[in-house]
């Protein structure tokens, strides 16, 4: 109880002075261990408000990092304040333990407020990204849109993919047209990723490509997975993008691109 009414404090004492408010933060972005999404909304000049959610320590920078903590994010009324919520892999509370270590970090994902709050959010016809390791954000709310590698609702479980990088072929017209390419490299720069095994009919598949993942036993292959997909779960504008690799670790043009074009114009950009 004590740490959610210091939250409520300090979210309250954010929005106060101006930091949370719809007109300037137009994206609530995570900052994870493993991803940053905030170099391409720079490089994009879209405003954004960023939330702390480190598990441990960032692997993309030995800079000190700022933020509101992410568990503000989640309580009731926060999320709306943003067009659309960007959650980057390694975001505390999202997974089964804390990597490296057997410490539970499910803090928010098995909390079904959580749940709820996000899905009320994308029914209002607003969108949210996920990178990687945050999928499993995605797979709670809405398990019926992709399958993912493993028993379905066991957090971490699909977290397999080998590290490397695999040619992945472009399955969207709208992307190919905007990349000016058919095929783009993708640079999966950890290991245990999170692997796609199959997607429902009306979810968009973005890129698609061969895969190295761990059976159990070994390394097998999986042909054509699913690297990148979509899909608007109310039949309205609100859209869902899962991402199973880290958006910072492709070329900046690849990662503008992808945003750009898998969620429209992006709101409220700085002048």
């Amino acid at each position: 109880m004590k740490r959610v009414v210091l939250l409520t404090l300090a979210l309250a004492g954010c929005i106060e002075n101006g930091f949370s408010t719809r007109t300037q933060n137009s994206i609530a972005v995570t900052y994870g261990d493993f991803d940053d999404l905030t170099e391409s909304l720079d490089r994009l000049l879209v405003q954004h408000g960023i939330y702390e959610g480190l598990i441990s320590n960032a692997t993309w920078t030995d800079d000190d990092i700022g933020g509101i903590p992410v568990e503000a994010l989640f309580l009731e009324g926060e999320m709306r304040l943003h067009d659309m919520v960007f959650v980057a892999s390694g975001t505390r509370g999202l997974g089964k333990t804390v990597y490296n270590a057997n410490l539970p970090d499910d803090a928010l994902v098995a909390d079904d407020d959580t749940l709820r709050i996000s899905q009320t959010y994308v029914r209002s016809n607003r969108s949210m990204l996920m990178t990687d390791w945050a999928y499993d954000l995605a797979e709670q709310s809405w398990p019926d849109q992709v399958d993912w590698l493993g028993e379905d609702g066991d957090l971490d479980a699909a977290q397999r993919g080998n590290i490397g990088t695999v040619v992945a072929r472009v399955t969207d017209d709208r992307l190919a047209e905007a990349l000016d390419m058919d095929q783009v490299v993708i640079d999966y720069n950890f290991s245990n990723w999170a692997v796609i095994d199959d997607v429902s009919d009306d979810t968009t598949v973005w890129l698609r490509g061969d895969v190295e993942y761990w059976d159990g036993d070994g390394w097998a292959v999986k042909e054509d997975a699913p690297l990148l997909v979509s899909f608007e779960p109310y039949g309205g504008d609100g859209r869902v993008v899962v991402m199973t690799f880290h958006a910072n670790a492709q070329t900046p043009a690849v990662t503008d691109t992808l945003l750009e074009t898998l969620l429209g114009p992006l709101p409220t950009v700085k002048e």
